[in-house]
């Protein structure tokens, strides 16, 4: 097998990624957009050790779990990775990669995972997009990036982002051209005008967000865009950093209130431009429902949420326990939790600012701990933070990850000391190959 051949093949299963695959001369092939029972054929473009990689050239038998992207740009664009299957395969594909990511690298022999907690709304379910803006043939575009590209498909419609969206980019970019205001180009570090954020509430609040080198005056901008949104905030980020990140803290309101409000299990949330919040509002809900599930909380539990953030998750369990410790290292996210706690009249949640693996052991000098919540990156826990967690001795631990193999890793850490005893995943992102998960685990 070379690379160029051209070869009629039956696709055998899918992967974690959703790639479909086949065997020729003992060599596993990956087809990306090919599913299970598919005839294809396919061209060999690229063969790295015991493994290889085609594309799909042509179907000669297609998998009734196939169906036509809505998407025009689904080919294109790297938004989304699963329209062209049934929602049916995109959680069976999601509820497998959990499983087999838990039994091969965390060395589980049988996992327990449960049915993936499914979204009852596949499209526009997002409430931040972040759409950037360039050139192409002397017009401005704007839309998501090229597969593996930084080149803008243009667009102004995406099928999971928020559908106020699509007015507010259409205004923006005709406002842009008339006006003559410069878009910035990345290569030649030059241009005004980088992107748009906006953020959607479930009480139909909405932040907009500017991303501009220096500061301009686009408040006529913002009088267009209110006459089709009813905008709450809107805010000017100055970045001038040669730099592939969007957002920076060098915020400037020019319209509205200086946050937006969410609401998460009954509690309300002060969203600020770079306050981290789950992207998915219904699933979110369900999300930390399993998480309290699984904490099994009692009213004499005292608890520590490490990687608290803006305490979305510490006030949801609060009513549940006697107390509730929240950490985090960015101080801003400290102040939001605090905050929240106040403007929800928590009294018995408490939040410290600091590294997770050093005011763990403070806490549980203070007062018996009974279990621990945490929601770290997707690069995962830090070893050092492990190790904290391993010598504390707590009973139950609840991991919430939204990476599955960095979770996994961490898991077969604390193997040693912490068995799991369960896990479910629950789809935070339909229409893509990321999948959020709750695991359950208890000391030995």
């Amino acid at each position: 097998m070379n690379v160029n051949d051209k070869l009629e093949a039956l696709i055998e299963g899918m992967d974690k990624d959703g790639k479909g695959f086949f065997h020729h001369e003992k060599t596993i092939v990956f087809v990306e957009g090919a599913l299970e029972g598919e005839l294809c054929e396919v061209e060999i473009i690229n063969i790295i050790s015991n493994c290889a990689f085609a594309k799909l050239l042509k179907l000669l038998k297609a998998s009734p779990e196939r169906i036509n992207p809505l998407c025009p740009n689904y080919d294109l664009c790297g938004g989304c990775d699963m329209q062209h299957m049934t929602y049916e395969l995109e959680a069976k594909i999601k509820e497998n990669k959990v499983r087999n990511t838990l039994k091969f690298v965390g060395k589980l022999s049988d996992p327990l995972v449960r049915p993936i907690i499914k979204a009852s709304e596949t499209y526009h379910y997002r409430n931040k997009a972040i759409i950037p803006f360039g050139y192409r043939d002397n017009k401005v575009v704007c839309g998501m990036y090229m597969k593996k590209s930084h080149e803008i498909i243009d667009f102004t419609k995406c099928l999971i982002e928020p559908s106020i969206l699509t007015d507010i980019l259409e205004i923006t970019k005709k406002y842009l051209t008339v006006n003559k205001i410069t878009i910035y180009d990345e290569l030649k570090h030059k241009g005004l005008f980088r992107a748009v954020m906006v953020r959607v509430t479930k009480l139909n609040e909405i932040m907009l967000v500017f991303v501009v080198t220096k500061k301009i005056d686009l408040n006529p901008l913002v009088k267009e865009i209110l006459n089709k949104a009813n905008l709450t905030s809107v805010y000017l980020c100055i970045n001038d950093k040669k730099t592939n990140v969007v957002l920076t803290n060098n915020n400037v309101l020019i319209y509205g209130k200086e946050t937006i409000m969410e609401e998460i299990l009954g509690h309300k949330f002060e969203v600020s431009p770079n306050t981290f919040l789950q992207i998915n509002h219904a699933q979110t809900e369900k999300l930390y429902q399993k998480a309290i599930e699984y904490l099994n909380p009692q009213k004499e539990d005292n608890i520590i949420d490490a990687y608290c953030g803006m305490g979305s998750i510490t006030l949801s369990i609060a009513p549940y326990v006697n107390s509730i410790h929240g950490i985090e290292i960015v101080p801003e996210a400290i102040l939001n939790a605090r905050i929240n706690a106040l403007n929800n009249n928590i009294t018995n949640a408490t939040f410290t600012c600091g590294k997770c693996e050093e005011e763990i052991i403070n806490v549980i000098n203070q007062k018996p701990i009974s279990a621990m919540v945490f929601d770290p990156p997707r690069k995962g826990c830090e070893k050092s933070f492990l190790d904290t967690v391993k010598k504390a001795g707590i009973k139950r631990i609840v991991y919430i990850s939204c990476n599955i193999a960095t979770c996994a890793r961490d898991i077969l850490y604390l193997s040693d000391k912490y068995k799991v005893v369960e896990a479910t995943p629950v789809d935070l992102f339909p229409r893509s190959l990321h999948v959020e998960t709750v695991v359950l685990l208890e000391r030995k």
